[in-house]
């Protein structure tokens, strides 16, 4: 436990420092009760499994800009029947949250999950990133949100990747995501798309182990203690 607590105790210090950005080092932590905040928040059951840092194409969103480019999402949940998908933001500082950023967010909601999945086949023929978009499909497939011939999984274990491109094309998108939402996760703050630190502490509070309840004590700080700032100014 001694190790947990300088883990939570130099993220306590560490965010206030100029460069250090606290969501890339809490973000795990964040991930571990997320189903449950949302089930929560949002009043319906939620899938344990995630996906991460979810690429959206921007020539998917915004067809006038047809580049391979994408920005991220930094959590992609499910509901259980997988009917609805959530796409999670979190911001450890408020003033972090660019309306740019908020934009992106509601055309990809706008789109869809299914087109945004399309659009991932677009950034696979166009990167040299590509094994590690095969670990990503392979992730969405273990969702029920692809499927992947066995072909295309084949070429993925040649040390030469010749004919993935065009064979990552009979990928068959299988989502059946109907409802979307975007939800906020943030110090402070209400709304339908917002949940707050007191809001996603109060879940985390439920859990007895050692390194919820010290989550548990930052997540205080964080929300009542502006970044650059102590509790004393």
């Amino acid at each position: 436990m001694k190790l947990i607590d300088q883990l939570f105790d130099r993220m306590d210090a560490w965010r206030h420092l100029p460069n250090y950005q606290l969501e890339r080092r809490a973000d795990l932590f964040f991930s571990l009760y997320l189903p449950r905040v949302l089930e929560a928040k949002l009043g319906f059951p939620v899938r344990t499994a995630l996906v991460p840092e979810l690429p959206v194409r921007i020539g998917t969103i915004y067809p006038r800009i047809p580049i391979n480019k994408s920005f991220k999402i930094d959590y992609l949940a499910l509901s259980t029947d997988g009917a609805e998908a959530v796409f999670v933001e979190l911001k450890t500082e408020e003033s972090s949250r660019r309306p740019k950023q908020d934009s992106y967010l509601a055309a990809a909601r706008d789109v869809g999950l299914v087109r945004l999945l399309e659009g991932l086949l677009d950034i696979f023929g166009a990167t040299s990133a590509k094994r590690k978009y095969f670990c990503l499909f392979e992730r969405l497939a273990g969702m029920d949100l692809l499927e992947i011939p066995v072909a295309f999984r084949e070429i993925m274990t040649r040390p030469n990747l010749q004919g993935a491109n065009e064979a990552s094309r009979s990928i068959r998108v299988t989502a059946r995501v109907t409802r979307h939402r975007i939800v906020y996760v943030q110090p402070n703050g209400s709304g339908d798309d917002i949940v707050s630190f007191h809001d996603f502490r109060a879940i985390v509070e439920q859990y007895d182990d050692p390194v919820s309840q010290r989550f548990a004590k930052s997540l205080a700080e964080w929300a009542c203690v502006q970044a650059g700032r102590t509790a004393s100014t």
